[in-house]
């Protein structure tokens, strides 16, 4: 039975599974030659929150498991305004970046473009950073917004690390 609208507690970054998630990460940013570890930083932990798959969806709002979840966040944004919208765009962004560099073949196979996610990954993170126009964080939102496909190519690099046995054996071996 599931909690409706009750967010699951965040595993601490210190856990075993956030070292872990931050050492596969870094990788494979560095395996792609990217280094900006702002970005490098938001993207592990944006996959340590994305743990728990309810945190996937707003406000522990599941559309019955469905993956069109771009659109739908489309049509919610309709006639939001203020914070809910920069927290829904946000959200967005994530769920856009998750799924084109963890999942692109699901989005296929459930005829969704790749294409489609990333070009709306991207404009949600456009749109935060200008609602955060004068903060710090504009300047952070723009950056992932321009190297939006960089962070999907370093996700489908992790995605081959996290499935590969020799470099689960040699994570077992070395923890962090």
């Amino acid at each position: 039975m599931r909690n409706e609208g009750i967010s699951p507690e965040p595993i601490p970054e210190t856990h075993a599974l956030g070292r872990m998630l931050r050492r596969t990460t870094e990788s494979a940013f560095e395996a792609v030659g990217y280094a900006d570890g702002e970005v490098i930083d938001y993207v592990w932990r944006m996959l340590l929150r994305f743990v728990h798959v309810d945190s996937l969806y707003r406000r522990g709002r599941r559309t019955a498991g469905r993956l069109e979840q771009a659109a739908d966040f489309l049509a919610e944004a309709e006639g939001m305004g203020g914070a809910p919208l920069r927290e829904l765009k946000l959200q967005m962004g994530d769920v856009c970046l998750f799924f084109t560099g963890l999942f692109p073949e699901n989005l296929e196979r459930r005829r969704l473009s790749p294409a489609f996610y990333v070009m709306q990954g991207k404009a949600a993170y456009g749109q935060v950073a200008e609602m955060d126009a004068v903060r710090p964080t504009a300047r952070f939102f723009r950056k992932l917004t321009h190297e939006f496909e960089q962070c999907v190519v370093a996700l489908h690099v992790e995605r081959q690390f996290l499935h590969d046995s020799v470099y689960q054996y040699v994570g077992r071996q070395f923890p962090v």
